[in-house]
């Protein structure tokens, strides 16, 4: 989780502006939420997203819930760690220019984006652990 932000935030810059930017995302994205104790933040992101997803793309979020596939199981690594771990890190610059802009918004949008790519997939995996591997791994 925070290793791969971290990572990725050296990548793109100076090791001040990059611890600059972390305290950021820790105090005003609330990343501390995220990483507390009961994990408030990271299931209060997985909750919204399951909104979303009903709202957005309720055939595909039918689909999920009759794998009995829920977004905490899928989204947790995304959650923690902002998308770090599978987005390409010539496109992190540009992921964590809209995140500082738009936060959690962007962060939303961009899982919706990646399920409503992979639907046709979704929709037509049998195999749990392959649907699994296939959308975490999105990109």
């Amino acid at each position: 989780g925070m290793n791969f932000i971290v990572a990725q935030l050296l990548m793109h810059c100076s090791e001040t502006f990059a611890f600059s930017l972390f305290v950021s995302l820790i105090t005003e994205c609330n990343m501390q939420e995220i990483y507390g104790p009961q994990l408030r933040g990271l299931f209060m992101h997985s909750s919204l997203i399951e909104v979303l997803l009903q709202a957005n793309l309720p055939e595909l979020h039918t689909r999920m819930l009759s794998l009995n596939l829920r977004a905490n199981i899928y989204t947790s690594e995304w959650i923690f760690g902002l998308f770090a771990s599978v987005i390409p890190c010539e496109h992190m610059g540009a992921f964590f220019d809209n995140f500082f802009e738009h936060q959690w918004s962007f962060f939303y949008q961009l899982v919706l984006t990646l399920l409503k790519r992979h639907e046709n997939e979704i929709k037509h995996e049998e195999d749990m652990y392959n649907l699994l591997r296939s959308i975490k791994a999105a990109s």
